[in-house]
């Protein structure tokens, strides 16, 4: 291949990469590459295809390789900073963006970045100059304003925030993870007309589609058409929790004549079959039958034109079946005092973790309440030893399936959780359940309230400070103590769980 051809496919090549063409990009650019094995920038240019087409290994392979060869090439440091970042290589990440600033002062992207890596360190306040230093270098970087408005938005500045995206779209309407941040926002703040709207622009971004686990279906989606007489595929996508809280539309589904087929995770199979006659659950893609539309599960709530005034099914919608209760109460020992079930952590991977997420030595006080205290956790950060010598009761064994810690919660008085998939699932069996929130809570719990449109049963207990936990526990401390102090001579009543 002589150096013309090869210019010729590195332009082709650059221009089908701009227009979505990944594959095509990536199988030009190989031949190249034959002929040229020692091109940074065709190494380069590989790489940013192998990210388009979710081959990380590959591109990281590439992304060296043209580094390597061509050590002040500032956008390879960038995209492999990008790259090791979404791995959650974040010092890695870091040092990459730090050495492409090095390079070139005057690249607001390497600011940007950058900045995302701050704020998953926990360096908000270095992160916040990252992105205004990003935006004085190049004022309309959509990336940078979208970034700042996050960091905003998790310090509670909502309005500025709001503002910023507002911005962005002014200039770019069809920016995704502008319209993205945005329904998070309007959500946030009681706005679901909008929010829910604007919520659908995850399903534009390949990375927001692969971290929550969207699929893709050749059969047309539900737009909200009539459904009588079809088969209608709900999808899960994100978190246990998220799917739970929409198990709630399945029996208005019904109702508009659909049969219906559900795509789940294993530990929600069981559960879900409860919800409604006729269900079909399967755990595998290639197990599906036949159906004529499909929808994922986060798009019912714009499906149903969902307001704060109209959230179905508020109350409770599931149920565990009376041998899931039998088993329970068979392995719990007589009822003595009041049992409030415990999750302090959520899963460690989750985006949010170290917002959400609460060490067991921050119980303490909890913990001195005389009442049964039992873990509805499958698993621990701590060893099982200290978590069963704070006296809590372990019974992360017998939880297999969410059916299993559904079972386990109907024989609870109280659930007190931080904001995971068991706080959903007490909820939706309308169990008293106490949520305790970050300060920058998820969307679905709003602002300022103390009660959550989604579950009649749930009390929130926020945070009033970032990061500030123990105010918080000291409040449902307290006021746990006082709902003791009052069942106390009551016995039949703890015993009903009356008192929370």
């Amino acid at each position: 291949m002589n150096e013309q051809l090869a210019l010729n496919k590195i332009n082709q090549a650059m221009q089908q990469l701009q227009q979505g063409k990944p594959a095509v990009a990536r199988d030009g650019l190989l031949r190249v590459l034959k002929a040229y094995p020692d091109s940074a920038e065709v190494n380069f240019l590989l790489g940013l295809a192998l990210v388009q087409l979710s081959q990380g290994k590959a591109a990281l392979a590439h992304f060296n390789r043209a580094i390597a060869l061509q050590p002040d090439l500032a956008e390879a440091y960038v995209n492999r900073g990008i790259l090791l970042k979404n791995q959650q290589q974040l010092p890695q990440a870091l040092r990459d963006f730090e050495r492409a600033i090095a390079l070139r002062p005057g690249m607001a992207e390497a600011y940007s970045n950058r900045g995302n890596v701050q704020v998953l360190l926990d360096q908000r306040a270095a992160a916040h100059d990252s992105f205004v230093t990003a935006l004085h270098l190049d004022p309309h970087n959509s990336d940078a304003m979208v970034n700042l408005a996050a960091l905003l938005a998790e310090n509670g500045e909502y309005e500025a925030a709001q503002a910023l995206l507002d911005k962005v779209l002014a200039r770019f309407p069809d920016d995704v993870l502008a319209r993205y941040d945005l329904s998070w926002l309007l959500l946030l703040q009681g706005d679901y007309a909008r929010g829910w709207q604007y919520y659908e622009a995850r399903k534009l971004d390949p990375q927001l589609c692969q971290r929550s686990g969207l699929q893709r279906f050749a059969r047309p989606e539900w737009q909200g058409e009539s459904l009588e007489g079809k088969t209608l595929l709900l999808h899960q996508e994100q978190g246990l929790g998220d799917t739970i809280q929409m198990l709630r539309y399945l029996p208005l589904l019904q109702q508009r004549g659909a049969r219906l087929i559900l795509l789940l995770k294993p530990p929600l199979q069981e559960l879900a079959r409860q919800m409604a006659s006729g269900l079909q659950v399967f755990t595998r893609r290639e197990q599906l039958p036949a159906f004529d539309l499909h929808c994922p599960m986060m798009s019912l709530p714009l499906r149903f034109a969902t307001t704060l005034d109209n959230i179905p099914a508020a109350d409770a919608y599931l149920t565990v079946t009376a041998e899931q209760r039998q088993i329970w109460a068979g392995r719990l020992a007589a009822r003595q005092r009041p049992r409030i079930g415990l999750a302090w952590s959520g899963l460690a991977q989750h985006l949010n973790d170290r917002q959400r997420s609460l060490q067991l030595a921050q119980l303490r006080r909890l913990l001195q309440l005389d009442t049964e205290f039992h873990s509805l956790q499958r698993e621990y950060r701590e060893e099982t030893a200290l978590v069963t010598a704070a006296g809590i009761i372990d019974h992360a064994a017998g939880l297999n399936t969410l059916e299993d810690t559904a079972g386990l919660i109907t024989q609870m008085d109280l659930v007190i959780s931080v904001d995971t998939s068991v706080a959903h699932l007490a909820g939706a069996l309308g169990k008293a359940c106490w949520l305790l929130l970050p300060f920058n809570p998820d969307f679905r719990w709003g602002l300022g309230r103390s009660d959550s449109p989604w579950y009649a049963s749930m009390q929130l207990f926020r945070q009033q400070a970032a990061g500030e936990w123990l105010p918080v526990l000291d409040e449902v401390a307290r006021q746990a103590a006082r709902q003791l102090a009052v069942a106390d001579g009551a016995a039949d009543s703890v015993v009903a769980g009356q008192h929370f």
